[in-house]
């Protein structure tokens, strides 16, 4: 009885080593002087990207022909579907062994989106390997209502809208289609193959979600209707040397019960 308590010691002794080995992996956030430092850097690179300005909105509305010309990346028009280097310069998709294993076998999957080193959104790619939908979100977390103090201007638009333009403008920017019609916060806004979804947080455009063939996404996700590329978030798992570590532990344990009892 002795011998299985020490076992039942060593084995929370050893949970906790496991357990601040976990934390030690996780990946240490800059200091924030460093990383004002550079976002002021990325800031002055976009702002040398040339946007075009707004035009007047469509006698009708919004088709996909005129909104597909009006949104622009890096100074000039983004055609979706499109790949990595239609992005343009500073725009990088953070490879990932998972999304590349998920596209293979579903069709479709999500990538981080970094700016100049700086995660600023996600792209989604479906079998042809193109992007489908790209989504740009400046709040720090998935339930924060709070602006990340280190997002960096993105030279990306909808008809001169992007992260930062003031939530009033862009109905006078837009027109009519582009109102929030009730749903404080949201605009939400389709034609036949595209879905544009806006929010904003303080008056403030916070999260631009471009969606091409919608119809798609709708019916290969779970996800809530105002959120579809959430339901190929990848869930996170623990890193390599934990899991080995893990592993180490239950065996260890295993062994020295068999001895003593």
């Amino acid at each position: 009885m002795k011998f299985k308590f020490m076992a039942v010691i060593l084995t929370s002794f050893m949970m906790m080593c496991a357990s601040a080995c976990t934390n030690s992996d996780k990946t240490e956030k800059p200091e924030k002087s460093e990383s004002t430092a550079s976002a002021t850097e990325t800031q002055s690179t976009a702002s040398t990207v040339s946007m075009p300005d707004p035009v007047p909105v469509p006698e009708g509305g919004w088709t996909d022909e005129t909104i597909k010309d009006v949104i622009y990346i890096n100074g000039k028009n983004l055609e979706l579907p499109c790949t990595e280097d239609d992005l343009g310069d500073g725009f990088e998709i953070v490879p990932d062994e998972e999304s590349d294993k998920r596209l293979k076998e579903k069709g479709s999957t999500t990538y981080e989106l970094n700016y100049c080193g700086y995660n600023v959104g996600q792209v989604a790619k479906e079998e042809s390997n193109k992007i489908s939908s790209i989504y740009f979100e400046a709040c720090e977390s998935e339930t924060s209502h709070n602006v990340r103090e280190d997002y960096p201007d993105i030279p990306f638009s909808i008809n001169g809208v992007t992260i930062g333009t003031p939530f009033s403008d862009v109905k006078e920017i837009m027109g009519e289609d582009f109102s929030d019609k009730g749903e404080s916060g949201l605009i939400s806004f389709r034609t036949e193959h595209f879905w544009i979804v806006m929010h904003n947080i303080d008056d403030k455009i916070s999260t631009i979600k471009v969606f091409y063939h919608y119809k798609y996404v709708l019916n290969t996700c779970t996800a809530s209707a105002h959120d579809p590329l959430k339901s190929n978030l990848k869930p996170k798992s623990l890193p390599k040397k934990s899991r080995l570590f893990l592993i180490i532990v239950i065996f260890s344990v295993v062994y020295i019960a068999n001895i003593f009892v």
